[in-house]
């Protein structure tokens, strides 16, 4: 019993990490539609709803999604829209301080004295996670870890 309840959980913590991924590398994509898309109603009070004082930069749609750019608390911020204005997730960049202490405990007994690069945070229907770039010993690395400071993927970039 608890070893199926194991393997449950490990299909979702799959799950949730392959549609962050996903997320992310929508958001990071570089494909620009050609000009501003229309965007509806449904969506821009969706938007006004979920992200209340927020800095809008710019609208844009990236792979069947209307995605928002904007600065909200001070920090860089994607959202991504269905055309219905549902609101699939969020991206947001993140000082390393403000990260779970969970997460930043998990990172620190890894990666001890490693350079902080980038932090994202990442919301979606499946919860939030976290990716960090970093630099250790002469390597780079993205870490995927989730909001109880489990590091679920480690990958290694070239520099």
């Amino acid at each position: 019993m608890k070893q199926s309840t194991a393997v449950i959980n490990l299909h979702r913590v799959k799950r949730f990490f392959l549609v962050s991924s996903f997320m992310l590398v929508i958001a990071s994509s570089s494909a620009w539609a050609s000009g501003e898309p229309k965007i509806s109603k449904a969506v821009k009070e969706s938007f006004n709803k979920e992200f209340m004082g927020a800095k809008l930069l710019e609208w844009s749609e990236e792979a069947g999604f209307l995605k928002a750019t904007f600065i909200l608390g001070d920090h860089r911020t994607q959202a991504f829209f269905k055309e219905d204005g549902q609101l699939q997730g969020s991206i947001r960049t993140l000082f390393y301080n403000q990260l779970p202490l969970a997460v930043m405990t998990a990172v620190d007994k890894r990666f001890s004295n490693a350079e902080i690069l980038d932090v994202n945070e990442i919301n979606n229907s499946l919860g939030t996670a976290y990716t960090i770039t970093l630099e250790a010993k002469h390597k780079k690395y993205r870490l995927r870890l989730g909001a109880n400071g489990n590091i679920n993927d480690i990958e290694r970039l070239k520099k």
